[in-house]
């Protein structure tokens, strides 16, 4: 009996192996980043990818697909492509002096992209989202949202999609003349989030969360 539920493990395994196709350098787009790690706990590192594509959408510059491949028998096979997680190649705000923030990390079997918009050369806020793959999809299971005024003050907004747990912090940024614009303070409570985000429709920074009995919201 044992050996044949390892049978029967190893045979799901092969399958599942067999439906994923190669991986194809796509025609005509640009890699901007790559990193590798292990994302399914097997102890093989996978391949991250993002690419610019073709497609330029008035002054937001270029779209961006993010590819995920396994290596299956020193083949690169394509596990996961999406077209929503992130930001054209231009959509940084006022960032022509500072350069295009995209950062893509894997720790702890998670995808963590980070991406970067300037409201002013001053003001800046940093979207950090953490993707894992779960129940058969991709899912997003954590969001950071750093909200900085140089000068001025730092928020910091947390969420765990898995708990539903909120954490909002607010702070003010101690530099010499600096007006403080807000009273620290932070406060955590439980948002009555339908279902654990897909990694699929989601594009960060476009879904707002109310803050209860107040009239403060925020973007994740």
């Amino acid at each position: 009996m044992r050996y044949l539920l390892l049978f029967i493990i190893f045979l799901s395994f092969e399958t599942s192996a067999q439906v994923l196709k190669n991986f194809v350098e796509p025609a005509g787009k640009i890699k901007v980043f790559e990193t590798k790690g292990d994302l399914d706990k097997d102890g093989v590192d996978e391949i991250v990818m993002a690419y610019n594509t073709g497609k330029q959408v008035d002054r937001l510059g270029y779209t961006r697909e993010l590819y995920i491949c396994k290596v299956i028998n020193g083949s690169l096979k394509l596990w996961k492509k999406n077209t929503s997680v992130l930001w054209n190649s231009d959509d940084c705000g006022f960032c022509t002096d500072n350069g295009i923030n995209l950062s893509i990390k894997i720790k702890n079997n998670t995808i963590i992209i980070e991406q970067t918009f300037w409201h002013n050369t001053r003001h800046t806020s940093i979207h950090e989202n953490i993707y894992r793959y779960q129940n058969n999809d991709w899912f997003l299971i954590g969001s950071t949202y750093n909200d900085d005024y140089n000068c001025g003050y730092h928020h910091t907004y947390d969420i765990n999609f898995s708990t539903k747990q909120v954490h909002v912090s607010y702070d003010n940024e101690d530099c010499e003349d600096s007006v403080q614009l807000y009273p620290a303070s932070e406060k955590s409570f439980k948002y009555p989030f339908k279902s654990i985000p897909k990694m699929d429709g989601f594009t960060p920074g476009k879904t707002e969360i109310k803050i209860p009995n107040s009239k403060q919201f925020f973007y994740y």
